[in-house]
């Protein structure tokens, strides 16, 4: 698949990580963007992306995730009315914060499965869209446990079941929409940052955190928007791609024992 000419949507898109998106998937001749967050974009930010895609429309929408109605109502009418179609949708905004785990699922899981069902009605070829890829940004901490992370990580494994669930060849044929999971490790983002100040109830998780020694300096940003094209450009619906210590692979899952 090729990116020139295409039309994008990222939320979290005004972050470290999403503004690296940003930048690559303009790079690649995506010629129509729409940055989604809950901040405005800056002029900084907004300047970066205008150099990556010199030619190309960057619009930056206010939009919670969370908001099924203000989502719905960005995707369905501002969205379509100013890009036109939705060719690749990127879900890389997130939370870290655990003090209240209904917030934090309400961003990480919910909204996302509200933005995927909300755009594969607008993308899917049975409904009169074009088709495209929906990328949906997980963690490591979706595939396995962080024990002083445990409402984060249900909310990483949670996105990864519901994006496996629909990168099966049916939603594909009939829709013409590939769905792609990317994973990143450790990255220099503000919410990586954010985790050493988080507060943990439980005492022992406690403890736990305060030991833990990360195995390595987090990664750049940039890793992530490299491997989201990748992705996009090569890879095969329903695949997870992990990009860990600024590393690009291909993550591969045991039988189901059990379908």
């Amino acid at each position: 698949m090729s990116l020139a000419g295409q039309s994008a949507v990222v939320f979290g898109g005004c972050g470290g990580m999403g503004m690296a998106i940003g930048q690559r998937l303009l790079r690649q001749g995506v010629k129509k963007l729409c940055i989604v967050d809950v901040v405005e974009l800056s002029d900084s930010n907004l300047s970066c992306l205008k150099d990556s895609g010199r030619d190309a429309l960057i619009l930056c929408k206010i939009c919670d995730i969370s908001n099924r109605a203000a989502l719905k109502q960005m995707l369905e009418r501002d969205i379509i009315e100013a890009l036109g179609s939705i060719d690749i949708l990127v879900n890389s905004a997130g939370i870290v914060e655990s003090e209240v785990p209904d917030r934090l699922i309400g961003v990480n899981l919910t909204g996302v499965i509200n933005s995927c069902l909300i755009a594969l009605n607008l993308m899917s070829r049975a409904k009169g869209g074009k088709g495209g890829v929906i990328v949906n940004v997980a963690s490591t901490a979706g595939l396995e446990p962080i024990p002083f992370l445990p409402t984060y990580c249900a909310s990483k494994h949670g996105l990864i079941g519901f994006t496996r669930s629909l990168g099966v060849e049916p939603v594909y044929s009939e829709t013409g929409v590939k769905f792609i999971i990317i994973c990143p490790g450790g990255t220099r983002t503000r919410m990586f940052e954010n985790c050493r100040t988080l507060s943990i109830e439980i005492e022992v998780l406690q403890t736990m955190f305060r030991e833990f020694k990360h195995p390595y300096a987090p990664q750049s940003p940039d890793v992530v928007g490299a491997c989201i094209v990748q992705a996009i450009v090569e890879g095969d619906n329903g695949s997870t791609w992990i990009c860990n210590d600024g590393k690009i692979e291909i993550h591969s899952y045991p039988a189901s024992r059990f379908l």
